[in-house]
């Protein structure tokens, strides 16, 4: 939210008294209206950043159907972005509908039509989380010998994310 603001910082209270403050960059302040503390949550300015989109067009005009979450902050913070979308659509389709529009092209950097792009995780109105893919996942984290058996099976030995997808 700053860097989208273009400010040093935003004022925040959730993570007051927790070990996320006390490992981050952030510091206490008081406000200078009613005297109550605060936590100064420092800018983030990524280099690069991927969001995956419902639609875009070859330009970068994106379609995110559903909750956005950071997904348009995030864009517009990013020194670089790229986007994955589901299909690429016809220009016309932002040309005559310009509200759907979620993220415009000028702040894109470069489009990659990739399906199933957010596989495992879900994608609102496309597909639902393999949680059983989730679920190996987190227990294979839990053991360096079993994540490497993990990536090797899931990452490595892939030919492709489509390869990935069948296996799963």
């Amino acid at each position: 939210k700053a860097a989208v603001m273009g400010v040093s910082f935003v004022p925040i209270r959730n993570i007051m008294g927790t070990d996320t403050f006390k490992y981050s960059g952030a510091k206490m302040i008081e406000c200078p209206f009613t005297g109550k503390k605060f936590v100064a949550m420092p800018a983030l300015y990524p280099d690069v950043s991927v969001i995956h989109v419902h639609e875009a067009d070859v330009y970068g005009n994106c379609r995110i159907r559903g909750i956005t979450i950071s997904d348009l902050d995030l864009a517009r913070a990013s020194k670089r972005l790229i986007i994955t979308a589901e299909r690429l659509v016809k220009t016309e389709f932002f040309r005559n509908e310009p509200t759907y529009t979620s993220i415009p092209f000028y702040l894109v950097d470069a489009v990659c039509e990739v399906p199933y792009g957010s596989y495992p995780g879900n994608m609102y109105g496309e597909y639902y989380s393999d949680e059983g893919h989730l679920r190996e996942w987190l227990k294979a984290e839990q053991d360096p010998d079993e994540f490497k058996k993990f990536l090797e099976k899931n990452i490595f030995n892939c030919k492709d994310h489509f390869d990935y997808i069948q296996m799963n």
